[in-house]
């Protein structure tokens, strides 16, 4: 066969490998398959997705390139004739199966291809992760001619790799390859197995042929079994046909005189009585109906008659003989400059739970990395059980938090317990993934000081993200301070440990000039020659579903908007006091406020109930609009929807809500404090009033609610500068370059309006 050429950034040493996934009717499962592919870190492999009779799965293809993917339609429900299609279209030296519902590791090729340098390997395979991303379905697994398994292998078998061995190695459908001449040679996949030991039986003919079956240790896949034709979940069977006709078909088929017809009838037999059993349980659990029954002994009767009938026969049902496959499509990805590289993000907070501006920004900032070709790993709070997830192209690690022995913090005392646990937690889980492969870098937020235990062991190089600290939060939070339990076990530790992060970090990464020099001020150090400023970045609200906002009240025709915590901090209550004046002032406009609103304010109640029961907001009342909390698609509809946005924080270490009406083209109004100035620029995107200042908010608001023409410019401004500063790639690439000092300099990068410098005194 004609090879064609070496596509761009592929090593002329390195094989070719096509990966076949089959997938029917699993869209959003076959997706996340796709992305996990497109990250691979392997220079030269082609995907090719074979649909079923479902649909076409042009949806899930789109995570990809247009044309990036071969494709084809299986017109039968039958996986092994779907994966005799994908080997049609294999053009590598190599073709590797992997199911709609599973996720490689990016190092799942590079470790899965060195087996092939033995010429006798016909087929290889690696680890299979069950569906908590932690623990495995299969690593080294055995299976004999009745087409038993064994799972407790505790290493590669490659002493049963000759033909006719009672027992030989097994690979796994979901992690399985094999050297296309060998393919050809034995015939591809028997399509009497539409489902059930298909790859046990090509396992068989390749041993048999003379090839060895090589199992690698390592070369993972992660495996989150879904529903599907032939099952309502995992262990929910609902169509037992092909298992046991299959079972009869291919032990009788691959015996070669290690078994009698007795015993292989003798073996299904005890299979059907398994099966029966977990019939009865589902029934009893309520996923199946007793009528069941009748069609599971219906499916028995024809297995055995069908699976009997084919087995006896000898007659196998091959793939067909192959033209000349289409040229290979190089699906991989170039490396970044620098090369690819592995990365760690703490946060205790992450996406789908409720997250605050810290678990956003590592969210956002974990799948930018992703998009630049690095391989992101975000380290966070589980419960009940570790579980590794591949979740929008990152890896995401939810770890339970064990004790730890105390950690002490010097003569301010023990490190409170929760915080040192879950530090140390991290710490472990990180050095386990390093066994696997190198960790190029730490990233951790200060609060709560996640990245301690790290830092303490210093064996990775960590770069401490600057935002607001304890002792800031503590400046709106005062009362605390009458809590001598508070102080003693809490706070004063915490903010020696704080301390001691920021005097050791090797680098600092501060999300606005001012938070820098606010943090150099209130504790006493010079933090500005290990301190990169990269500002905050947001991918475009714009281009993401939104959920309309509520309709307008009657007769209003401008809407403002305030979008946070009802707090004294977020300048909630300042906010409430200039509504008065501004809202007499301007009849048809309606305040929406979107946030939190069952904080207790500093007199007990909440800000919202004490707006209500004050009775100076009678008439305005009406216009007050509290919406509550509301998902991220209803907070981009009420974004789009209003005139013009407001949130005048007492401090802000950046103030990413801003950034986010900016997208919608929106003006601002914040305060001139905190990292506020450096994202909103004044009189050109928004305007900025003094904080705790109810007049001066009132001022501007009116000055913004009087004038459509400024509004607009204002809006269309700032819709510019985040088109130039605010970018998730820029704030990635700032980030990345932080782990990099030496890469970049005070004099090519000189001001906090770019997206990263070297910060000045």
């Amino acid at each position: 066969m004609t090879q064609p050429p070496d596509p761009p950034g592929a090593s002329p040493a390195l094989p070719r490998v096509s990966v076949v996934v089959s997938s029917d009717g699993r869209p959003e499962s076959l997706a996340r398959t796709l992305l996990g592919l497109h990250r691979l870190d392997y220079p030269a492999f082609e995907i090719i997705v074979v649909s079923g009779p479902s649909g076409d799965n042009r949806a899930a293809l789109a995570v990809l390139p247009p044309g990036l993917a071969k494709t084809a339609i299986c017109p039968a429900r039958n996986l092994s004739q779907s994966r005799n299609l994908g080997i049609a279209l294999a053009a590598g030296d190599i073709v590797a199966f992997i199911d709609d519902d599973a996720v490689p590791e990016p190092e799942w090729l590079r470790e899965l291809v060195p087996a092939y340098d033995d010429p006798a390997t016909g087929a290889a395979g690696g680890f299979v992760h069950d569906h908590t991303g932690t623990a495995y379905q299969a690593r080294f697994v055995t299976t004999d001619r009745m087409g038993g398994a064994r799972f407790d292998w505790p290493r590669a078998a490659t002493e049963l790799c000759f033909p006719y061995s009672a027992s030989f190695p097994h690979l796994l459908g979901t992690n399985c390859s094999f050297r296309r001449t060998a393919l050809l040679e034995v015939g591809g996949f028997d399509e009497e197995y539409e489902y059930y030991l298909d790859e046990t039986d090509l396992c068989c003919r390749m041993v048999d042929g003379g090839w060895s079956v090589a199992q690698v240790a390592g070369a993972r896949v992660h495996h989150k079994p879904q529903p599907s034709a032939v099952r309502q979940s995992f262990k929910v069977l609902t169509f037992w046909f092909p298992i046991i006709k299959n079972k009869l078909y291919y032990a009788l088929i691959n015996r070669h005189g290690h078994h009698a017809v007795t015993d292989v009838i003798r073996e299904a037999n005890a299979l059907v009585e398994g099966l029966h059993h977990q019939l009865g349980t589902a029934i009893a659990a309520g996923h199946l109906a007793d009528h069941d029954r009748d069609r599971f002994w219906r499916e028995v009767v024809q297995a055995f008659e069908t699976g009997l009938a084919r087995g006896l026969s000898g007659q196998r049902r091959l793939m067909p003989s192959q033209a000349e496959p289409p040229a290979f499509v190089n699906a991989a990805l170039p490396p970044p400059p620098g090369g690819r590289r592995r990365y760690c993000l703490l946060s205790q907070e992450y996406p789908p739970s409720r997250v605050g501006g810290v678990g956003r920004y590592i969210h956002q900032l974990a799948r930018s990395l992703a998009d630049l070709g690095h391989d992101p790993h975000v380290l966070t709070t589980g419960t009940g059980h570790d579980t590794v997830d591949f979740e929008d192209g990152v890896w995401v690690h939810r770890i339970v938090p064990r004790p730890h022995p105390a950690a002490t913090t010097g003569a301010a005392g023990p490190v409170p317990p929760h915080v040192w646990s879950h530090a140390a937690t991290l710490r472990d889980e990180v050095a386990r993934l390093a066994e696997r492969r190198p960790v190029a870098g730490i990233y951790a937020p200060v609060w709560d000081c996640e990245g301690a235990a790290l830092l303490r062991q210093g064996t990775i190089p960590l770069v401490t993200g600057l935002q607001t600290m304890l002792r800031i939060w503590m400046q709106t939070n005062e009362a605390r301070l009458a809590d001598s339990r508070f102080v003693a076990d809490f706070l004063t530790p915490m903010l020696a440990l704080e301390q001691e992060v920021l005097r050791h970090s090797p680098v600092l990464h501060a999300i606005s000039t001012a938070i820098l020099h606010e943090i150099e001020g209130l504790y006493g150090l010079a933090l500005t020659d290990r301190a990169v400023v990269v500002p905050l970045g947001l991918e475009d609200y714009r281009t993401l579903p939104a959920t309309p906002a509520p309709a307008k009240l009657p007769g209003i025709t401008h809407r403002i908007l305030f979008v946070g915590r009802l707090e004294a901090r977020k300048g909630i209550d300042v906010l409430l006091e200039a509504a008065l004046p501004v809202l007499a002032r301007f009849p048809t406009a309606q305040l929406d406020i979107v946030g939190n609103a069952t904080l207790p304010g500093p007199g007990g109640p909440p800000y919202r109930a004490a707006f209500l029961a004050d009775p100076r907001t009678a008439a305005i009342r009406p216009r007050v609009v509290f919406h509550g909390e509301v998902d991220d698609a209803a907070l981009r509809g009420f974004y789009a929807a209003c005139d013009l946005f407001v949130a005048p924080s007492r401090f802000e270490s950046f103030g990413l809500v801003f950034v986010e009406a900016m997208m919608f083209a929106k003006p601002t109004i914040g305060c001139r404090i905190g990292g506020m100035p450096e994202v909103i620029a004044e009189g050109e995107t928004g305007l900025l009033a003094e904080p705790g200042n109810p007049a001066a908010l009132a001022d501007a608001l009116t000055r913004l609610l009087a004038d459509d023409a400024l509004r607009t410019a204002m809006g269309r401004a700032g819709r510019a500068r985040y088109d130039r500063l605010f970018t998730p790639r820029r704030m990635a690439e700032g980030v990345v370059a932080a782990f990099s000092p030496g890469a970049f300099s005070q004099a090519a990068l000189p001001t906090a309006a770019t997206t990263l410098h070297r910060s000045a005194a």
